[in-house]
């Protein structure tokens, strides 16, 4: 007994049991009411439609949705990923969210193993729990899209690369292989890093192996095979589209120095909300300053070696010089390939002052006020009442009235602001629903989103109103004439989604 208490003293002291409480909180954070925070939109509703033409109509595709960028799609991967977990839930795309959080997971193992490889145990300890319990990427894990997983990509990316630094080029090139190949699956955005590869294998020193180079090229043409077949299908469209979208204006209003100045900003943005959650301890600008002296820090104090120092560097420099220099009006998400170094930073930082014993219990306490900041902004979170929980309810009650009243089928309209009239097409299939367009004759039910005054509603769902049909306006016999034609729902153009 005595000794089994020893091994249980041991094991709770040592760092697997931090981890897997690293890990348990991170799931919790992730799975928190999942039915409520599952933001259903357009973006969701594309991807169930997608597992549904292969499962349903065993239709095998070769892209997913229609990027920002007309004519280039996403890659199929991420899709294929969610098919199993559809299934398993009887094609809900609550699946969606189970499946995310399990690469949610995944994530948090990928901090550990690629921190803990690289730096030491400590250092893996400190950047799962800065990635597990921000909120910037508790949310980001959280959101069901095919670009979710970026920040982990990098992470392995970074792996990769170290790998061949230390002229481990069998290991270096097959992961960095795999990852090139999801390029097309995740986020353009991330062929930016790729000139690290060959500026890398310079400062190793080492000659690359032939042998060890045409492994990684073999993973990128497997996983890069979809996007061949596709081309080559049709016209090669994706890489004019490519092309046409670095040679000519994409209608950003700013340019020049103001761009530049743009990017800087949202680079900010972004990782102050990874630090501070809620509270602005200081500017945006200044974060991301601060940040920059850090890295100064580091490297003049030794604690980043001098290749790893130029790789960030660089990595950093590509990102804000492309981004100040492309004509696209600029979102957030296209930056996240750069959290990777502010979480890389802030661990050597916390790491080192941990191993001062002066500075050791400001560090625990940093870390405690990080966890503090951060899950304040999470548990008092304004829940948008417009999601998966709502809309499903919304569908719900207009099947239960129409099938009430008899109606063979419906029309459905939306006062609301553009776009968010989408996100509606897979639940009416998954009721199974005939639901025509407003102008058909049918019965129609109106969506309402946002609720307002001048547009007073009979029901509500959260932030959702239901108008329901002015039932002395249809006839049994108008009524069956309108639904004798096809299912619009089920027939009519999508927009982002190709068959």
């Amino acid at each position: 007994m005595r000794i089994f208490d020893i091994k249980i003293k041991k094991f709770l002291k040592s760092g697997k049991f931090i981890f897997i409480s690293i890990l348990v909180l991170g799931f919790f954070l992730r799975i928190y009411k999942l039915e409520e925070l599952f933001l259903y939109g357009h973006d969701q509703d594309l991807a169930s439609w997608f597992v549904k033409d292969v499962v349903i109509n065993k239709h095998l595709r070769l892209i997913g949705q229609e990027t920002s960028t007309q004519g280039i799609f996403i890659g199929p991967i991420y899709y294929y990923f969610l098919i199993p977990f559809y299934l398993v839930f009887d094609m809900d795309p609550i699946a969606g969210t189970v499946a995310i959080t399990t690469l949610g997971l995944f994530s948090i193992f990928s901090f550990y193993y690629v921190f803990k490889k690289i730096f030491g145990e400590r250092e893996g300890l400190i950047a799962s729990f800065l990635f597990a319990t921000s909120f910037y990427t508790v949310f980001n894990d959280r959101e069901v899209v095919p670009t979710m997983p970026v920040i982990v990509w990098t992470c392995w990316y970074f792996y990769g690369l170290n790998q061949l630094l230390k002229n481990r080029q069998k290991e270096g090139f097959i992961i960095l292989g795999v990852l090139l190949g999801l390029i097309w699956h995740i986020n353009m955005a991330l062929i930016l890093l790729v000139p690290l590869i060959p500026i890398v294998s310079y400062l190793s020193g080492k000659r690359v192996s032939l042998k060890e180079l045409s492994k990684g090229l073999l993973f990128i043409f497997i996983f890069s095979l979809p996007l061949i077949v596709f081309e080559s299908r049709h016209n090669f469209v994706q890489t004019k589209s490519l092309f046409l979208s670095l040679t000519t204006d994409q209608y950003d209003i700013i340019s020049g120095y103001e761009k530049f100045r743009q990017v800087i900003h949202l680079l900010s943005k972004d990782a102050s909300g990874f630090i501070w959650g809620s509270f602005e301890i200081v500017s945006y600008e200044t974060t991301f300053y601060l940040l920059i002296l850090l890295f100064v820090i580091l490297f003049v104090k030794g604690l980043i070696a001098i290749r790893h120092a130029t790789l960030l560097s660089l990595w950093l420099i590509f990102y804000i010089g492309f981004f100040s220099l492309y004509s696209k009006i600029l979102s957030e998400y296209y930056l996240n390939g750069t959290i990777f170094i502010w979480i890389l930073l802030l661990t050597i930082g916390l790491s080192y002052f941990f191993t001062k014993k002066k500075y050791k219990s400001l560090t625990i306490a940093s870390l405690v006020f990080f966890g503090f900041f951060n899950f304040n902004k999470f548990f008092s979170l304004n829940i948008n009442k417009s999601g998966y929980l709502y809309r499903k309810a919304v569908v719900t009650e207009i099947k239960r009235d129409f099938q009430t009243r008899s109606f063979p089928c419906v029309a459905v309209s939306y006062i609301t602001n553009p776009g968010y009239d989408l996100g509606y097409r897979y639940l009416f299939f998954l009721q199974e629903m005939h639901v025509n367009r407003p102008e058909s004759g049918s019965p129609v039910y109106t969506i309402v989103f946002p609720l307002k005054e001048i547009f007073p509603v009979d029901k509500t769902f959260g932030a959702i109103g239901l108008i329901y049909p002015d039932y002395t306006r249809y006839t049994k016999e108008n009524v069956e004439y309108s639904c004798s034609g096809e299912n619009s729902n089920l027939t009519d153009p999508m927009f982002g989604f190709t068959n």
